[in-house]
């Protein structure tokens, strides 16, 4: 399906942020329209018509950066919880968490900013913090 297909279903407007997109060519630019896949496939996802979108290029690629920011934690975390039933000698994955655990290893990763996860905070790029 085309950009130009997905407009006439889906109008002038980005999927994400609601502002109109730029449809002409070339479109590299950070407000031009780009298809936006809702279930990547890269995440396990099957590209389907009906999961297709339009989005500003700039909103397509902020979105995935923070989607491979999160897998990056996501991985970073359960290396720590391995390293950590390693040291504490937790050889039963599958057992209930034993009350000596520390916290570090509890069954949900706690939820920090970015900043807090060694990932140092991005500007946005200059297109957008200017508008243009």
């Amino acid at each position: 399906m085309s950009v130009q297909a997905l407009r006439s279903s889906f109008g002038n407007n980005c999927h994400w942020c609601g502002l109109p997109m730029d449809f002409a060519e070339p479109r590299s630019k950070p407000d031009s329209a780009t298809i936006e896949h809702l279930n990547d496939s890269t995440l396990g996802g099957v590209r389907k018509q009906k999961h297709r979108r339009l989005a500003h290029a700039i909103c397509n690629h902020t979105r995935n950066e923070f989607k491979l920011q999160a897998e990056r934690n996501f991985e970073r975390w359960i290396a720590e919880r391995l390293e950590l039933s390693r040291l504490f000698g937790v050889a039963d994955r599958s057992a209930a968490v034993p009350a000596a655990m520390p916290a570090e290893m509890s069954p949900a990763p706690p939820v920090a900013p970015a900043e807090a996860a060694g990932e140092p905070p991005r500007p946005a790029p200059a297109a957008v913090q200017s508008g243009t």
